[in-house]
């Protein structure tokens, strides 16, 4: 927990209640998106980062993640589970680190997120069992040595090798690699910055942890929470309920992990021919669909039917794909589609996904078992936006209250009904932006609308619409719910639309295009939010500066206006930092709701600009980098940055995204003082006619000093 949050946590309960308890870096709850295992055992051909770039515009309609296999360069030069290297070879069977990082970009602008196999239980020397490469990232060299190794690996009977002098392992030992030593601190140090590498300089989304019953879970904890990805997912192999949750568990929740509960319950169940299997009891009497999913960790299982190992070997499941993947398509959790089974059969699950996105399901949704027999599965899941049925089974059987012109989906032993208008990926295009605030969408008979996990700038979307009677610009406001899609019902007549991120205003024709009737994705921008375009909502109206400043702790707020350009330059002067520990002080800066309200009440209710990690250092003379984090979505992950005592002229940069810090300068806001009269100006230099208890620049003549005023 950084600064920020140490400090504001004893005023918590008066300034922002509502974003108490911890952030976490496991898996979004009510999810929507489906992820694709975008490879399969030796795919070095079919799944090399060139093809798969070349399929973007395909998968991106259907996944909103793919998972890809380990890219830093292995020992064995194979599937990269050997790994040598971390941070600086990524030159693989698959492709060049070029392509691989051309293909991450070529999936960002899409919106979807790339998963790394993250394989840190163990690694490989370069040309023998112990020799770790020395590399070079953000200014260090990261290096590990056999002091760094299981003193209960394999390596400590094999003769002519280094021998390991590390703890015990806290897992399971795996022979194929060095067992790393995940207590020791060095060990963790390199893990945590490996990870951060992935995202910060890869680009990728999140991770998919390898073979985590390798070392105790609370470490997959210490990682994500340092390195903070959106997605995390652990393989736990192992067909226990009781032993997933407590793996979970042991991560303090900041990781999902795959349901290998679900996976083998689906492949006894066809195996046996026994549906009944793909039900387990909630609390022992409500009937809930079978795995890690039935009851208390919908939003960390990760399901699926097969991956790259139970494909090869005797947990491969070899009954009927569709269907299964139709069990797994409406349960909750997310799925995990694997591309062998996509490819073969990819009009029939195509065609599910786009019922799942249509009707809102997520990976919490809530399910109703109506029949469970030896010949038939049927539930109804509930999703954001309408109902759907799904049966498995050979049984003819049809759901009370739905029809045969309700079936969106059949086909060999499966059937699926829903009232809800099935929009089709195939059918649908991006919207056409209009700066950063707005897109423009056509009208007809429904279209959606789409926020990608990293569009933080989103807020409280606005659709207008018009027709006929232009003059009125009716329309309805939304509220943003991170990664969720909405379908919006255009009125008859319609024949525009505008999509708004901001204050609903309609008066900006301006950004009216006319375009062709149709169906349209509406998506926020990627990345985070950058200050450009020419909207109204660009920067905040009021932005606060705190922190160890001016004598007071976090409690004191800064407010500024932005200057008459409105270019989101916020300059703070005269702004005294006192130490806080360790030779430093602390900074960051929170928004207002109410631009009008400059206490303390109306502080701490928007967004928050912060350091991308705990305690970054601001020099003198120096840029770093701000990081937008999202009221109510990660803001208690806001860092501050560690300042050296000193006085300064802070000044934030919201357009450039950058935090400068340089020496203090008097305030010259006038030319003409009268001698004998004091004038004081509060610390932005702005002249103060009745100064309460506080600090001032006071000027008499031509002195200038800085006084506490006391009343």
């Amino acid at each position: 927990m950084n600064k920020l949050i140490k400090a504001l946590a004893g005023v918590a309960l008066t300034l922002a209640p509502t974003i108490a308890g911890a952030a976490n870096y496991a898996w979004p709850a009510n999810y929507v998106g489906v992820m694709l295992q975008g490879f399969y055992w030796d795919s070095y051909t079919d799944t090399k980062w060139t093809n798969l770039t070349s399929q973007c515009d395909e998968l991106s309609k259907y996944f909103t993640l793919i998972w890809v296999p380990n890219s830093a360069k292995s020992a064995s030069g194979y599937m990269g589970y050997d790994p040598v290297y971390w941070f600086t070879n990524h030159n693989t069977r698959f492709g060049t680190e070029a392509e691989l990082r051309a293909m991450i970009a070529a999936y960002k602008e899409k919106n979807v997120g790339i998963i790394e196999d993250v394989v840190v239980n163990h690694r490989s020397g370069k040309s023998n069992w112990t020799d770790f490469p020395a590399e070079t990232w953000n200014g260090r060299t990261w290096q590990l040595g056999p002091e760094h190794i299981c003193s209960t690996d394999e390596v400590r009977n094999a003769s002519g090798q280094a021998t390991p002098t590390g703890a015990p392992d806290t897992g399971d030992d795996f022979d194929g690699s060095r067992d790393l030593d995940h207590t020791n601190p060095t060990v963790q140090d390199n893990v945590k910055n490996y990870c951060k590498f992935l995202l910060d300089d890869m680009g990728y989304s999140g991770f998919r942890y390898d073979m985590v019953k390798g070392y105790a879970g609370r470490f997959n904890k210490i990682y994500n929470e340092y390195a903070k990805p959106r997605f995390s997912v652990g393989e736990y192999w192992d067909a226990s309920y009781d032993a997933l949750a407590a793996w979970i568990e042991a991560t303090g929740r900041q990781s999902a992990a795959f349901d290998f509960a679900f996976k083998y319950a689906v492949n006894e169940a066809f195996h046996s021919g026994d549906l009944t299997k793909l039900v387990w009891k909630a609390n022992g009497t409500t009937d809930q669909p079978a795995g890690l999913i039935h009851f208390g960790y919908p939003q960390y299982a990760v399901t699926f039917i097969d991956n790259h190992d139970t494909y090869r070997d005797g947990s491969k499941f070899n009954g009927n794909v569709p269907a299964a993947n139709a069990f797994m398509l409406f349960s909750p959790g997310t799925p995990c589609v694997f591309l062998p089974h996509y490819k073969e059969n990819k009009a029939a699950i195509q065609k599910m996904i786009d019922i799942r996105n249509s009707a809102g399901v997520h990976n919490m949704s809530t399910v109703k078992v109506l029949r469970s027999s030896a010949d038939c599965y049927m539930a109804e899941i509930t999703g954001t936006k309408g109902k759907v049925v799904v049966k498995v089974g050979s049984a003819m059987v049809s759901p009370e209250g739905y029809s045969d012109s309700d079936i969106k989906a059949s086909g060999n032993d499966y059937c699926i009904w829903t009232k809800v208008n099935v929009i089709s990926g195939s059918e649908t295009s991006g919207g056409t932006g209009s700066g950063d605030d707005s897109g423009i969408v056509s009208g007809g008979e429904a279209f959606n609308v789409y926020f990608d996990n990293s569009s933080t700038h989103w807020s409280n979307p606005y659709i207008h619409y018009w027709g006929a009677e232009e003059s009125t610009w009716p329309g309805v406001a939304m509220s943003k719910v991170e990664g969720e899609i909405w379908t919006y019902k255009v009125p008859a007549g319609t024949t525009g639309l505008l999509f708004n991120a901001g204050d609903g205003d309609a008066t900006k024709t301006s950004d009216f295009v006319a375009v062709a009737n149709g169906l349209y994705t509406v998506t926020g921008q990627s990345g985070t939010y950058d200050g450009s375009g020419t909207g109204d909502n660009n920067f905040p109206e009021k932005l606060y500066l705190i922190g160890t400043i001016n004598g007071a702790t976090w409690q004191t707020s800064l407010g500024l206006l932005p200057d008459e350009a409105g270019d989101g330059v916020y300059v703070y002067r005269n702004v005294t930092i006192d130490e806080a520990d360790k030779g430093y002080g602390y900074i960051t800066f929170i928004t207002s709701l109410d631009s009008s309200d400059g206490d303390w009440n109306g502080v701490n209710q928007g967004d928050r600009y912060g350091a991308t990690e705990e305690d970054a250092k601001a020099e003198l003379n120096s840029s770093v980098a701000i990081r937008k984090y999202a009221y109510m979505v990660d803001a208690m992950s806001a860092a501050s940055w560690a300042v050296a005592p000193g006085e300064y002229t802070v000044t934030a940069d919201l357009k450039a995204m950058k935090l400068t810090l340089a020496s203090a300068t008097s305030v010259e806001t006038v030319d003409i003082f009268d001698a004998e009269t004091p004038r004081y100006f509060n610390m932005q230099g702005v002249e103060v006619h009745n100064p309460s208890a506080g600090i001032y620049i006071v000027r008499r003549g031509n002195r200038v000093t800085k006084e506490i005023v006391r009343r």
